[in-house]
């Protein structure tokens, strides 16, 4: 009797050392939800990648760093420098790129215009009293730019570490579980479409967006005078935007582009209807069906329903600030999966099995055996669904 009650008080106190420990954890992972979801995205962004460098070389700290430094870091900057592209085209077009910059730092819109507009000139106007108004307001436009690029780092070292141990800790979870058990099927399958959504929906609208960007800019060194697209670069950040929209893609951005440019043309001079007719063909097929039918495809694979995809983008967002685009998808897949392989057996009381029972269409399903780990992983092997 003694011993067992020894016994039970060993398993109390470990059970609340235990419930201590997650629960601090927890409170810092919450405190810093922003940093941990980014990051997970930037490690998933980086997987497949990784995973072809471990095919030649040998350590993998030198596949994870290469995996983020050859293709995440030049992703985040073509994504950076498009944004800026935007801001600034809004800027020349109506003033309102350095409205959009001065929201998120403390500098007047009036100085944001006089230095994108001449920034030598800018420059050289700094007198003893500008050097001193910029230091003590230094603090205040550093703070959230230091800030930022914290968050940043961060991000990159906790992709870093996922990808070097990741191996170790699956297969951690693997020998814990049981490879036959529903756990076992529950975590691939959230890691499969963790892998489809971060590295293939995201790739898409970066892809699609330097296709518009391309196009939009192409279509205007041949158009005739008077009649350009306006504000293309924006124009094509909105059209790799919508590539989230499901069947509508680019149509919400170039149909209305169209529609403005044939009236434009017919007010003006009839004889260049010709453009308008040139901008919808060429969006229809670079912007439209290629990517449809290839660039979606081949980045990825089969993935969640489409719609349910879209609303977690928006909502996400709207819900969770910044970090609610990556944090929204997240929670989507975890819960379908959840649908798809236990809550119909605990609703009914019965065992909960290795097996999705329900909601087949709504995202990956397991993999026949023998089927290449990077396919698996990447969604290669599976057919598009939820169109």
């Amino acid at each position: 009797m003694i011993e067992k009650t020894e016994f039970d008080r060993s398993r109390v106190l470990w059970w609340t050392l235990t419930a201590a420990l997650v629960g601090t954890l927890g409170l810092v992972v919450y405190s810093y939800i922003g940093t941990f979801v980014f990051g997970i995205f930037i490690y998933y962004a980086a997987r497949p990648v990784y995973r072809r460098l471990r095919r030649v070389v040998d350590r993998p700290g030198f596949a994870a760093a290469g995996a983020l430094f050859a293709f995440e870091i030049p992703f985040l900057a073509v994504t950076g420098y498009l944004l800026f592209l935007g801001i600034k085209e809004l800027e020349r077009s109506a003033g309102a790129g350095a409205e959009v910059v001065a929201w998120f730092l403390p500098i007047p819109a009036a100085e944001l215009e006089r230095a994108v507009a001449d920034p030598a000139t800018y420059v050289s106007s700094f007198d003893a009293a500008s050097i001193n108004e910029i230091v003590s307001t230094g603090g205040d436009v550093l703070g959230p730019v230091s800030t930022f690029f914290l968050h940043l780092a961060l991000g990159i070292a906790i992709a870093f570490y996922l990808l070097r141990d990741g191996e170790h800790i699956a297969t951690w979870l693997r020998e814990e579980v049981g490879e036959e058990s529903a756990l076992w099927l529950y975590a691939t399958l959230v890691d499969r479409d963790f892998q489809v959504v971060y590295f293939g929906n995201v790739r898409t609208v970066v892809v699609v967006a330097l296709l518009a960007l391309g196009v939009y800019n192409g279509l205007n060194v041949i158009a005739p005078p008077g009649l350009k697209i306006p504000i293309p670069n924006v124009l094509a950040l909105l059209t790799g935007a919508a590539t989230l929209v499901p069947i509508v893609v680019g149509k919400i951005v170039y149909v209305p582009v169209t529609v403005y440019l044939g009236l434009a043309a017919i007010e003006s001079d009839p004889a260049t209807i010709w453009f308008p007719v040139a901008v919808a063909v060429v969006a229809l097929l670079v912007l439209d069906l290629f990517p449809i039918m290839i660039v979606r495809p081949v980045f990825a694979g089969q993935s969640t329903h489409r719609g349910a995809m879209m609303f977690s983008y928006i909502f996400g967002g709207l819900l969770f600030s910044w970090y609610g685009v990556f944090f929204g998808p997240l929670l989507l897949i975890a819960a379908i999966h959840l649908v798809r392989v236990g809550l119909s057996e605990l609703a009914h009381g019965d065992r909960v099995t290795a097996m999705v029972t329900t909601a087949h269409g709504l995202g990956s399903m397991p993999q026949p055996d023998g089927d290449p780990p990077d396919e698996a992983a990447t969604g290669e092997a599976d057919a598009p669904v939820g169109e």
